[in-house]
């Protein structure tokens, strides 16, 4: 796991933050005068899959985490999806400023198998986009590390999946049908992340067991 992998991820979830935020609702009783102001809640599904991508960075984050980890409970109140804002913005600032030194050591290959059970639970529980994000993370993360342990040069300096995919392709560690194959589960990742309409629960799902497959194949 890379400090920019880990940057990209909570500017990701800032910016899922701020969609959320935009949903923001009267959640007071008609008619009901509160002091202090009306409460105001924001719309439960997209915060829902934000909450759970903000628990997965605490796991990737590991021991780093603690000082964070209570910051992202709480139900779907726009005073709490504040406070998670402002705390991803915490943490984007303690990794861009060199605080979090460890954060290359906190993930290896068997926190993979943890996050795809996350991921098939989110699936179960209806949060099919959430969980193929998640997913396809794991993929370019596992791609990534493959690529490193070979030693393959890649020029760019912001590698994407596809860069990681090429360079092993290029060094024969699989077939053209399997880079296909990545090309493919990659999509569906990508689908879910910009949630497009016609990409399906199924989808998803088989995403999630041809991912599961692929690294332990290709451990």
């Amino acid at each position: 796991m890379t400090t920019a992998f880990l940057t990209k991820e909570v500017q990701r979830l800032i910016a899922e933050g701020q969609q959320v935020a935009a949903t923001k609702f009267d959640a007071g009783m008609l008619g009901v005068t509160y002091l202090g102001g009306r409460p105001a809640g924001v719309e439960l599904q997209a915060f829902s899959r934000w909450q759970a991508g903000c628990k997965n960075l605490m796991r990737l984050l590991a021991d780093c985490a603690e000082p964070w980890n209570d910051a992202f409970d709480g139900n779907n109140s726009a005073s709490n999806g504040s406070r998670m804002l402002e705390t991803l913005e915490a943490i984007d600032h303690a990794i861009s400023g060199g605080l979090l030194l460890s954060v290359e050591d906190i993930v290896r290959a068997e926190s993979f198998n943890s996050l795809l059970d996350q991921a098939d639970f989110l699936d179960a529980q209806g949060f099919f986009l959430a969980a193929g994000v998640l997913a396809r993370a794991v993929l370019e993360e596992h791609l990534r590390a493959w690529a490193a342990n070979s030693s393959l040069p890649i020029s760019k300096s912001k590698p994407t999946l596809n860069d990681f995919k090429d360079a092993l392709y290029k060094d024969k560690k699989f077939s053209l049908s399997v880079a296909k194959h990545i090309e493919a589960m990659a999509a569906v990742g990508n689908d879910a992340a910009h949630n497009k309409p016609e990409l399906t629960k199924d989808a998803v799902t088989r995403m999630l067991r041809d991912v599961r497959e692929f690294i332990g194949k290709y451990p």
